[in-house]
């Protein structure tokens, strides 16, 4: 990605970027900081993913970051890498992008397609469509992507994707982001923000008919709140998120559903990567 995009995002610079694997065991030794200073619960654990692949110098490279820990990629994040475009360009996967696919596919590493555009999210599903015609079962997720349909933000998923990646087994996970929800998200206060979520939830449901045991929750930026308020590592609301969505989802639909998408979905793919 573009050098100020690491600097606003991540608040690091290109040359820290450039050794994954070093960059890995730093966010580990953060969150075992964390732990220690009782900033998350110590029982939390938790299941490293790279967002964008831009700085994993080949496909080979992924042996290492799984050994670190890596269970999923986001092959691409907003701009073109070498692997292929996000939802910023219009090309596809390369082919070094398919050889990235595979090799994760090979290992275990759940395929994350959010960011990834239109062309590199069904040329990602192609590849992933040939694995599984061969006996594999690779994990496909679109982990922070909610619905074109009600949001026309790029980063959305039109009705052909989410019904390819229902289809093909595929989880998705609606996120809170105000911006992804509706056009005139700053005009809506919290509860307003929380319906217009809960209009996105039914949609995958009761248009799209994706099976409630492939849906999943993901706040991206902590709450319905502009992103920036997860870099305060110590006001992380984690228990409070937790119950608030509980809560919503529970009045909105019911228990199990409301179960199923914060707890038993989510352990059922970390159990699939073990």
């Amino acid at each position: 990605m573009p050098e100020s995009e690491m600097e606003e995002e991540l608040g690091i610079t290109k040359e820290e970027l450039e050794n994954v694997p070093a960059m890995l065991k730093k966010s580990i030794e953060y969150l075992d900081y964390f732990k220690k200073n009782n900033i998350i619960p110590s029982n939390i654990n938790f299941l490293y993913s790279i967002e964008g692949c831009d700085y994993i110098k080949s496909p080979d490279e992924l042996e290492e970051l799984y050994k670190l820990g890596i269970r999923s990629i986001i092959p691409v994040w907003n701009a073109k890498n070498k692997y292929g475009s996000g939802n910023r360009t219009n090309e596809g996967l390369t082919p070094l992008g398919i050889k990235l696919i595979k090799k994760a596919i090979e290992l275990g590493i759940i395929i994350d397609l959010s960011h990834a555009n239109q062309k590199t999210f069904n040329d990602i599903l192609d590849v992933v469509e040939k694995e599984q015609q061969s006996g594999k079962n690779p994990i496909i997720i679109a982990s922070h992507s909610n619905v074109k349909a009600l949001c026309n933000k790029d980063r959305n998923l039109d009705d052909p994707k989410l019904i390819r990646l229902k289809k093909m087994g595929g989880y998705i996970g609606l996120f809170t982001n105000g911006k992804f929800l509706t056009s005139n998200y700053k005009q809506l206060n919290y509860q307003e923000k929380e319906q217009e979520y809960i209009k996105h939830l039914d949609y995958i449901i009761n248009k799209i008919g994706f099976d409630i045991k492939k849906i999943i929750i993901s706040t991206d930026d902590m709450n319905f709140h502009p992103d920036s308020i997860y870099h305060n590592y110590e006001a992380f609301p984690i228990n409070t998120i937790s119950k608030d969505i509980y809560l919503l989802i529970t009045k909105n639909f019911n228990k199990e559903i409301a179960t199923n998408i914060l707890i038993n979905n989510p352990l059922s793919i970390i159990n699939k990567v073990k």
